[in-house]
């Protein structure tokens, strides 16, 4: 082998290499917790999100209380996006259960973006989801970003993909449920990639400059119609004054 300077030719490919090439970039990582239906969903899921590292925790009959457990279990600060696929299995007639334990999920990781799909479940006592589904739509116009995979309208839509308990979908329900949070996980991706690349706001507490000119402008030519309604008031009231005088 020649060397060059002190450093072999190997030594030296490898140093441009390591200078010249872009620096490889991070694979998004996302927590996906949920009932018996990510179970179902889950593996088809990553066929949809290439170059995404998934983490999936999901237990058949859990409740949005349970789910929270796991989603406290596998949280990661390093987390893009966090699926709580919750609340198939909470009682429709206390449709708080689930706001509180999304508001716990959504206080413990900040402004990170969350897959909340809608709810299609068993209607005990004849009460349905619309409580829920409610709670699921109230939480993400309170949160920017949040993406709401609409399971309950492709149920509505496509009552072929469910099984006879008209609880838990079929294979290709699964498939397409996983195709709907996929979407969302992308929605959320996009949206961190949005708000990472927008420019900053200036500091509430710093006015710019030309602000400050601008108002100033915006304050004399106030001052200045103020000051010529006064001269006219003030030159008609003598006219009128020296009218009078003159009968």
């Amino acid at each position: 082998m020649r060397w060059i300077g002190g450093f072999g030719m190997a030594a030296l490919v490898t140093l441009f290499l390591c200078t010249c090439a872009p620096a490889a970039q991070a694979r998004p990582h996302v927590l996906v917790v949920g009932d018996s239906l990510e179970e179902l969903t889950s593996p088809y899921l990553a066929d949809y999100l290439p170059g995404v590292e998934l983490t999936v925790d999901a237990v058949g009959g859990y409740n949005s209380y349970q789910i929270f457990d796991l989603f406290q279990e596998s949280y990661e600060p390093s987390d893009d996006v966090v699926v709580f696929d919750a609340g198939t299995n909470d009682n429709p007639s206390y449709p708080e259960i689930l706001a509180g334990n999304l508001a716990k999920v959504a206080e413990t990781i900040g402004d990170r973006c969350m897959v909340v799909p809608t709810i299609h479940g068993l209607h005990p006592g004849g009460v349905d989801d619309s409580g829920k589904n409610r709670v699921v739509a109230e939480f993400a116009a309170s949160r920017p970003g949040t993406q709401v995979p609409d399971w309950q309208g492709a149920v509505f839509a496509h009552p072929e993909l469910m099984q006879a308990d008209d609880l838990h979908p079929i294979e290709e329900g699964a498939d397409y449920r996983a195709q709907l949070i996929a979407q969302g996980v992308e929605g959320c991706l996009a949206y961190g990639d949005a708000v990472a690349s927008a420019p900053a706001e200036p500091r509430a507490d710093v006015e710019p400059i030309a602000a400050v000119g601008r108002l100033q402008a915006r304050e004399k030519a106030v001052m200045d119609r103020i000051r010529a309604d006064v001269l006219r008031q003030a030159a008609a009231s003598l006219l009128a004054g020296a009218l009078l005088a003159g009968r």
